[in-house]
């Protein structure tokens, strides 16, 4: 009987597969151990912890997992990233007169007789998964190890038969390394959507380049080889040429953008280069081009908020404002009210910078200041095509703001963002431009401030008693925390170990009754209007969160940490 039938035996009787799902594998792909175990995963018919546990019961080896092995540093400098990338092994630990390694295919003898070869000493194989042996590879060697390897060795073999003394690392003319810095950039690009980040952050200082993805709002380190420093101008120079900018150019700002396709999806990625003392720091914004957009009730309002937008955005005119800093969600929540409003009846066009997602049946403008094309101009046009909703992305100035009210005034509904800290400073901030209180007053219909609190991880989620000092700050009575589901999330892989997972809306919505119209017209202060505007039953933004954290949803800490600028949620 041969081995691999002696395996799919040991499959059988352990139930890892059943013998109606074996017998449907051709036998072809069944006489080899590596196709059978393939198949068996991309069909999904075993699990992936089942199925390796199995393999290292039947080949009597130990099954490890990697997340909770200690490889020390030494062990990984003598091994090099490209041996593991290619062989897809991680070194564990020295073995009298051996290596120890945790690879996930021990069934092919030849696959371990080859690693021996490579790295001049007997193997002494466990095994692990797959995913187990990417993620570790990732973590001790850093993103695109072997890349950087490989750029290196091209290097070096080229310096020396050409006796260049200066850094030819950084020549993009050499075709072997420009393929290789070409895989370094995807490499960087598909981790980043593949960990759902928003932003990636590639930063050269005088002895390191670090990477950096915002997931959730929070920046996380990338692992990376501290040689990858000397190619940064490479890879500017790559990331540059992909957003069609001036890579000669490197002592002004530039901006541009990519368009990428990974997994089925298509993506905007939106860059931006900046000159530093050590070289251009770049950022890449990544958004989802996709037909399908949120609903207001996808982005997780509670009820009564959602109620509230909904009777505010089928007025037939008027201006409704969201607020907050950047990448509080302010442009999605105005997608979900647009794809709401989006109708055969009503003509709606958008004028932004830049066109974050494409909307069938809206038309949309993109503002190019350089060539005079900017909002208030954009404005001007939009009103000759009579439309009946109108969005422009960003209130900036005077000119805008006044063109945005004249517009609502005329019979339109206006959406925009301003940047403020809460709901009723849109009042002051509007005033300080120079629009007149009254017109404020006249068209205004609500100021919504919102932002975006992290998830406890459901994944590692469990219950806690959240610390006296933060209880005090917050000034919360005995009855109302008797009351709340505090959980925090221990840090688990689903996670990144941060207890966190994906992102809320909290927010506070300010709608412009006639009491709050009157202090407008006032012009009275933030604070004043923020006092009538709470007796007229506003829930701030901390209240908001406080809602949240009732119903296990958030932290409290991650509530303090986002509504810093804002009130407490009870008044002494």
């Amino acid at each position: 009987m041969s081995s691999t039938t002696t395996f799919e035996k040991h499959l059988l009787e352990n139930e890892i597969v059943s013998l109606s799902s074996l017998e449907a594998i051709s036998p072809d792909s069944r006489k080899h151990s590596k196709d059978l175990i393939e198949i068996l995963l991309k069909d999904e018919l075993s699990g992936p912890f089942e199925l390796f546990s199995s393999i290292a019961s039947f080949c009597e080896l130990p099954f490890v997992e990697l997340k909770d092995v200690d490889i020390s540093e030494d062990l990984v400098a003598e091994v090099p990233a490209r041996f593991v990338s290619h062989y897809q092994f991680i070194p564990l630990e020295m073995t009298d007169g051996g290596l120890r390694i945790a690879l996930s295919n021990p069934l092919d003898s030849n696959l371990l007789d080859e690693i021996a070869l490579v790295i001049g000493k007997r193997v002494d194989p466990a095994v692990a998964t797959p995913e187990d042996i990417q993620k570790a590879i990732k973590k001790l060697y850093g993103l695109g190890a072997d890349t950087v390897e490989k750029i290196i060795s091209e290097a070096e073999k080229d310096a020396t038969e050409l006796s260049l003394e200066s850094d030819v690392a950084t020549d993009l003319a050499d075709e072997s390394i420009d393929a290789s810095i070409i895989k370094f950039v995807n490499e960087l690009l598909m981790e980043a959507i593949k960990a759902e980040g928003t932003d990636i952050h590639i930063e050269p200082f005088e002895d390191e380049l670090r990477v950096r993805y915002r997931i959730d709002g929070v920046m996380h380190g990338v692992p990376i080889p501290a040689t990858i420093r000397g190619f940064q101008a490479a890879i500017a120079s790559r990331v540059k040429v992909m957003a069609n900018l001036n890579i000669a150019e490197k002592r002004l700002p530039q901006d541009g953008k990519i368009q990428a396709s990974f997994g089925g999806n298509k993506y905007d990625l939106r860059v931006s280069v900046l000159p530093t003392p050590y070289g251009e720091t770049l950022n890449l914004r990544i958004l989802t081009r996709s037909s399908v957009f949120h609903t207001l009730g996808d982005l997780g309002f509670m009820k009564n908020d959602l109620e509230q937008i909904n009777r505010f955005i089928e007025r037939p005119h008027g201006i409704i404002l969201v607020t907050g800093p950047t990448g509080s969600g302010k442009s999605t929540t105005l997608y979900a009210s647009l794809n709401k409003l989006n109708k055969m009846d009503r003509k709606t066009i958008t004028i932004e910078d830049p066109i974050e997602y494409q909307m069938k049946g809206i038309t949309q403008m993109q503002v190019m200041p350089q060539i005079g094309f900017d909002f208030s101009t954009g404005l001007r046009s939009m009103l000759r095509h009579d439309p009946d909703i109108m969005m422009v992305g960003e209130i900036r100035d005077y000119e805008t703001a006044e063109m945005a009210i004249r517009a609502s005034l005329t019979g339109h509904l206006v959406f925009s963002t301003l940047h403020t800290n809460d709901a009723p400073g849109t009042v002051t901030r509007l005033i300080d431009m120079g629009v007149e209180p009254f017109l404020i007053a006249s068209t205004m219909i609500a100021s919504v401030a919102q932002r975006l609190v992290r998830q406890v991880c459901e994944s590692c989620a469990q219950s806690v008693t959240p610390a006296p000092e933060i209880l005090r700050e917050l000034r919360l009575s005995p009855e109302e925390i008797s009351e709340a589901n505090f959980r925090e999330g221990t840090g688990c892989e689903n996670c990144r170990n941060t207890g966190y997972r994906g992102r809320i809306a909290i927010c506070e919505i300010m709608p412009f009754h006639q009491e709050i119209k009157e202090l407008t017209v006032g012009a009275a202060t933030s604070i004043a209007i923020k006092t009538k505007a709470r007796e007229l039953g506003m829930r701030t933004l901390r209240d908001s969160g406080w809602v949240r954290v009732k119903s296990g949803e958030t932290t409290l800490d991650e509530v303090l940490r986002v509504t810093a600028d804002s009130d407490t949620v009870y008044e002494e």
